[in-house]
C-alpha cells in the first residue's frame, strides 16, 4: 500500500459516515415532523367529528325538542332548545367549513348538507310561525312528513364520508412515517457498517502515530531540556526585574492616587471655603458701614446682630474644622490619651448645643450609661461629638427629636446620635464612608457648611482604630454609630 493512498482510505469512511449520520438525522427530524403531523391530524378530525356530532344533537335534536315541546305548551320555555340549536348552529357550522377548507375535503358534500340544513331550519321556523298565529292544523300538516328524518339520513351519509375522509388522511399520514421509519434503519444499519471499520482504521493509524510520536519526542529532550534550562534562567531574571517594577508601579500608582484624592478634597475645600469666608465677611462690612452711618432702626439693628452672630458661630466652627484639618495634613496628629467620662463630656456638650437646638424647637435627649470610663483623645472625641451633635441640628427640622445614647459593649465605648432630620440617600452615605470630603448641603434653616466635618470625624476614629457607620434613609432621620476602644 503506497504513502498517497492512505489519506483515501481515512477520509473517504469519515465521508461515508457523515453522510449516512446527517441522512439519519434528517429521518429522525422528518420522523418527529410526522408524529407531529398525525397528532395534529387527529386532533383535528376529533374535533371535526364532535364537532359534526354537536351539529347532530346540539342542532338537529334541539330544533326537534323545542319544536315538539312548544306544540304541546305554549310557554317560551319549552322552545329555548330550539332558540339555543339555532344560536350555535352557525359557528358550529364555520368551524367545521374552516377544518374541511385546510384539509381539502370535497366541499360539495358539505354545502349540500348545509343547505339542506337551512332548509330545514327555515321550515322549522314557519312551522313556529304558525303555531304562534294559532295554525295547529297547518302545523299538523306540516309536521306529518317528518322532515327531520329526512335531514337525519343526509346527515348519516355526511358523517360517514367526513369518517372515511379522516380515515384516509391518518392512514397517508401512517404511511409517511412508516415510510420515514424504515429509511431512517437502514441509514442507522448503513451507518454500522461503515463505522465499525472507519474505527478500526482510525486505531490503526493513531497507534501508529502515537510510536512516530514516541520517538520525535526523544530526539528533541536533549535539544529541549538544553532550551528549557536557558528559557528558565532568562524567564527568573525578567521575572526579578518584574517584580521590582511592579512594586515600584504600585508604590507610585498608590502615592498619586492618595495625591489626587488629597487635591481633590483641596480644590473642594477652597472652593467652599472662598465662598463661605467671602459672605460673612461681606455681611460683616456691610453692617460696618450701617451702624457708622446709622441708617438701621433699633429692631433692624437687633436682627442683623443677631444673624452676624450666627455667621460668627458658623465661621468659627469652620474655621477650627479648617485648621485642625490642615495639621493632620501638614505634619500630621498626635494622639494623646487621657482618662475621661465620656457620659460627662456627652451631657456638657448637650448644654453646648441647648441655645441652637431651643431655636429651632428641638428636643435633645440622652439615655447614655453612667460613668463611661475611656482612654482616648478627650479633644479629638469631644471634636466628634460636636460635628455630630451640629449636623443633627442642621439637618432635623423644627419640632424634631435627638437622642444620644452611650454604652459600654466589651472592650469599646459605643456612641450613638439619631435624629428625626431630612436623612441622606444611599449615594451620599456611599460618598461619605469611600469617598472622604462630600460637599456640604444647606440645613432645614439655610444653616451653612464646609462638609469637612464628617471628614474630620472619620479620621480621628479611624485615628482610634474605632468603628463608623451610618444607618440612613431620606425623609427618615440618620442614625450614626461609632466606637472606641476603652484602654
Amino acid at each position: 500500500m503506497t504513502a498517497d493512498k492512505k489519506p483515501y482510505l481515512i477520509w473517504l469512511p469519515v465521508a461515508l459516515v457523515t453522510a449516512l449520520l446527517s441522512l439519519s438525522i434528517f429521518y429522525t427530524y422528518y420522523n418527529q415532523q410526522v408524529i407531529h403531523e398525525n397528532h395534529v391530524i387527529e386532533t383535528e378530525a376529533e374535533q371535526i367529528r364532535s364537532n359534526v356530532s354537536e351539529i347532530l344533537w346540539g342542532t338537529i335534536q334541539g330544533i326537534d325538542l323545542g319544536l315538539r315541546g312548544y306544540g304541546l305548551i305554549r310557554e317560551e320555555r319549552f322552545v329555548d332548545p330550539m332558540t339555543t340549536a339555532l344560536s350555535q348552529s352557525d359557528s358550529l357550522f364555520a368551524d367545521v367549513e374552516t377544518a374541511l377548507l385546510n384539509q381539502q375535503f370535497d366541499m360539495e358534500v358539505y354545502y349540500q348538507f348545509r343547505d339542506s340544513m337551512e332548509a330545514y331550519i327555515a321550515y322549522v321556523e314557519q312551522m313556529k310561525m304558525e303555531l304562534d298565529r294559532g295554525n295547529d292544523s297547518i302545523f299538523i300538516a306540516m309536521l306529518h312528513p317528518d322532515m327531520g328524518q329526512n335531514l337525519w339520513l343526509e346527515y348519516e351519509q355526511f358523517s360517514q364520508k367526513i369518517d372515511d375522509f379522516e380515515s384516509q388522511i391518518k392512514a397517508e399520514a401512517d404511511e409517511r412515517y412508516q415510510s420515514a421509519s424504515m429509511n431512517l434503519y437502514m441509514a442507522q444499519i448503513g451507518l454500522l457498517l461503515v463505522l465499525v471499520p472507519t474505527m478500526m482504521l482510525y486505531v490503526y493509524y493513531f497507534r501508529k502515530s502515537l510510536l512516530v510520536s514516541a520517538q520525535l519526542i526523544e530526539t528533541r529532550d536533549a535539544r529541549a531540556e538544553l532550551i528549557r534550562k536557558q528559557n528558565q534562567e532568562l524567564e527568573n531574571q525578567v521575572s526579578e526585574r518584574t517584580k521590582a517594577l511592579s512594586m515600584q508601579m504600585s508604590i507610585i500608582e498608590s502615592q498619586h492616587e492618595e495625591l489626587m484624592a488629597v487635591n481633590q478634597a483641596k480644590d473642594k475645600i477652597f472652593s467652599v471655603l472662598s465662598h463661605d469666608l467671602r459672605g460673612p465677611l461681606n455681611n460683616l462690612q456691610n453692617a460696618i458701614i450701617g451702624f457708622h452711618n446709622k441708617i438701621f432702626t433699633p429692631a433692624e439693628a437687633d436682627m442683623l446682630l443677631q444673624k452676624l452672630e450666627t455667621n460668627f458661630e458658623q465661621t468659627n466652627e469652620l474655621l477650627n474644622n479648617l485648621l485642625v484639618w490642615s495639621k493632620s495634613q501638614m505634619k500630621g496628629i498626635s494622639l494623646e490619651k487621657d482618662d475621661f467620662d465620656l457620659t460627662e463630656s456627652l451631657t456638657d456638650l448637650t448644654k453646648v448645643f441647648s441655645e441652637s437646638s431651643k431655636a429651632k424647637n428641638i428636643t435633645i435627649t440622652n439615655d447614655s450609661d453612667g460613668h463611661l470610663q475611656v482612654k482616648a483623645g478627650r479633644e479629638m472625641i469631644e471634636m466628634v461629638i460636636r460635628n455630630l451633635l451640629n449636623n443633627a441640628i442642621k439637618f432635623t427640622p423644627e419640632g424634631g427629636v435627638i437622642n444620644i445614647h452611650a454604652e459600654s459593649k466589651d472592650d469599646a465605648a459605643v456612641v450613638e446620635i439619631s435624629d428625626s432630620g431630612v436623612g441622606m440617600n444611599y449615594e451620599t452615605v456611599d460618598a461619605i464612608l469611600n469617598r472622604g470630603y462630600v460637599a456640604s448641603t444647606p440645613g432645614t434653616n439655610k444653616e451653612k457648611g464646609t462638609g469637612m466635618g464628617l471628614m474630620l470625624v472619620k479620621e480621628f476614629i479611624k485615628l482610634h482604630h474605632g468603628t463608623f457607620e451610618i444607618i440612613s434613609k431620606q425623609s427618615r432621620g440618620t442614625t450614626i454609630r461609632f466606637s472606641i476602644p476603652k484602654n
